[in-house]
């Protein structure tokens, strides 16, 4: 059963994406080991992840969004390393079989994979036994130049810039929607934010909300930016945890601090929402959706430290690059809220393992 299963929804599905890429993937599903063949000169990139039902996707979620996501946010890894894709292999741990739920998984995924010409090699799938819920893991394989660095978190340094891509935050903006809509918004909210983030919510466009469960359902992987930033970036990383989280490791990896403008972050939100600066209540929704950056998650937008004045030498189609702030001597993330005041020391809410969950 469980090899017809894998033929049915993964070998059978992927196998043109392999064969297309017959140069690469020397051996994949079906043999013990799969066998990837890396350009000449080049260095191997290596991710995994897992996604466990109920802590990083609904149970209600549409299979085929799961799939894409699954795949993506390890993608998103190998854009943060400035890598391209070779491959992936998955691991389905299942409580039992739903072939309308493995159908639309694979759908997804493979749309994902077949995007970013990333084929499936191989994996496993087992019973769950007495867990009741899916649990997926999955490990990419990536290349990159041998001349490439890698933006490792320790390459940053003092009077470095640091960018991000696209809108961070935009993303846990619409997981704080998809509670709403379940009624349950007290549960991502803490007590003493969960008015002004209500407030927040009642005031968005539709435009806006749509963006932001696009960003959520379906996150797009930096991958073409990733390779515009070599000879570049210093540091850099994927902002899957909420940017004040994410880019401490970079500062705690580099013995820095960074020093976040108040300003540029609000600009990141007035790009997407200008008549925000209208509103009558502007400068309470800007603070609650700067925190939104601040502390949410799951954006996988790219985040990179680089000298001063260095951007990339075209910019990645479609993707919005901001500037937000700086390195310097110190420890630690820090909000500048004025040009002239002193900053503010940020304490890290970012998304913390085993802490959190979804229900």
């Amino acid at each position: 059963m469980e090899f017809d299963l894998i033929h049915r929804h993964f070998a059978t599905p992927f196998s043109a994406l392999a064969h297309a890429n017959g140069g690469t993937v020397i051996a994949g599903i079906g043999d013990d080991c799969a066998a990837l063949r890396p350009a000449a000169n080049h260095v191997l990139y290596v991710s995994t992840d897992t996604l466990v039902e109920s802590v990083h996707f609904f149970t209600t979620d549409v299979p085929a969004v799961v799939g894409w996501k699954s795949l993506v946010s390890n993608l998103s890894d190998l854009a943060a390393s400035g890598a391209n894709p070779l491959g992936f292999t998955l691991n389905l741990s299942l409580p039992h079989v739903e072939e309308a739920w493995l159908a639309s998984f694979s759908s997804g995924l493979l749309e994902a994979a077949a995007q970013y010409n990333c084929p499936l090699v191989g994996g496993d799938t087992t019973s769950a036994g007495t867990n009741l819920l899916k649990t997926i893991s999955i490990t990419v394989f990536g290349q990159a130049v041998g001349t490439h660095t890698g933006f490792h978190r320790s390459l940053a340094r003092a009077d470095d810039e640091v960018w991000v891509s696209g809108t961070p935050g935009l993303a846990r903006l619409g997981l704080l929607l998809e509670y709403q809509c379940r009624g349950q918004l007290d549960r991502c909210c803490e007590p003493s934010s969960l008015q002004r983030v209500e407030a927040l919510l009642g005031a968005l466009p539709e435009a806006l909300k749509n963006s932001a469960f696009q960003a959520l359902q379906r996150p797009l992987p930096r991958l073409e930016l990733g390779q515009r930033l070599h000879s570049v970036a210093r540091a850099c990383l994927d902002l899957s945890d909420g940017l004040s989280g994410d880019l401490l490791h970079i500062t705690k990896a580099s013995n820095l601090r960074a020093v976040l403008s108040l300003t540029a972050l609000q600009a990141l939100w007035l790009r997407k929402w200008p008549e925000l600066s209208e509103h009558i209540d502007a400068d309470s929704l800007l603070e609650t959706l700067v925190f939104t950056t601040l502390e949410g998650g799951d954006d996988f937008e790219l985040c990179w430290t680089c000298p001063s004045g260095q951007r990339p030498a075209k910019v990645a189609a479609g993707v919005a690059q901001s500037c937000v702030g700086k390195l310097e001597a110190g420890e630690g993330v820090w909000l500048m809220q004025h040009q002239d005041s002193e900053p503010i020391r940020l304490e890290s809410r970012s998304y913390v393992h085993f802490s959190q969950g979804l229900t």
